[in-house]
């Protein structure tokens, strides 16, 4: 009799881990983008303040064609940001499918809890 509620649990233990190791999973791969993301921001924000200062800075005409050049560089440095960001970003979808195709496996590659049989009861 001690048995039967041993043998109800194991199959749910299992489901229950995978689900535990699925949350910490998304857990960790969101705390991974939220930190790209605000790394992201940080430097857009500080790329734009710089420039908005530079344009407040503008007095006369050699300020403003030294502010136009300082534009071109903002724009390649934006570019080169970008696409560094983008790649990171990559890395880690393709960190994030990495790990998630291993949850299927590691699922369905358990073999199946054996079931025990019952002695058969008798009628009352």
């Amino acid at each position: 009799m001690d048995d039967m509620p041993k043998s109800l649990m194991e199959p749910w233990q299992a489901s229950l881990a995978a689900v535990a190791r699925t949350n910490r999973l998304a857990l960790d791969n969101l705390q991974k983008l939220s930190t790209l993301q605000r790394g992201a921001l940080q430097t857009y924000m500080e790329l734009g303040f710089a420039r908005l200062k530079a344009a407040a800075d503008i007095k006369d005409a050699q300020d403003l064609v030294a502010f136009q050049a300082g534009q071109i560089e903002a724009t390649m440095s934006l570019t080169e940001t970008l696409i560094n960001d983008g790649k990171a970003l990559a890395d880690l979808c393709a960190g994030i499918m990495a790990e998630c195709s291993t949850l299927p496996k590691d699922l369905v590659g358990r073999p199946p809890m054996p079931l025990r049989a019952q002695p058969p009861r008798k009628a009352a």
